[in-house]
């Protein structure tokens, strides 16, 4: 079963590979939820990441400049097996802005399993 909000073609179109963490939230996922830097790397470098548009609005308000991107919710394996769950904004210019990340609980790992595994038989 495909989600029907998966949108890796859109994604892969833009992505350039650029990833910008402002320090507030690398320090933030360091603290809380232990993913680094390089997870984020290795893991968004998954060539069957699932790209996922939210099911829901961001009720935090932002700024024009926060606004001007796509949100997309990704899960991706790292090249240690782990599943990293990540929610991004990404802008036209191809630059993906971080705005969390945790490793994913038994049921995202599930559904980034089975999406995955479509996504490779394509």
């Amino acid at each position: 079963m495909v989600l029907k909000r998966i949108l890796n073609d859109e994604f892969d179109q833009v992505f350039n590979g650029t990833i910008i963490l402002d320090s507030d939230i690398e320090d933030k996922l360091h603290s809380k939820h232990k993913v680094y830097r390089d997870d984020l790397e290795d893991a968004l470098g998954d060539p069957y990441r699932v790209v996922l548009k939210p099911k829901q609005k961001s009720k935090t308000p932002t700024n024009q400049f926060m606004s001007s991107g796509n949100l997309y919710e990704i899960s991706c394996e790292t090249s240690d097996g782990r599943v990293l769950f990540i929610v991004t904004r990404l802008f036209n210019d191809g630059n993906l802005y971080i705005i969390t990340a945790y490793w994913a609980t038994a049921d995202l790992k599930q559904i980034y399993y089975q999406e995955s595994e479509v996504l490779r038989d394509e």
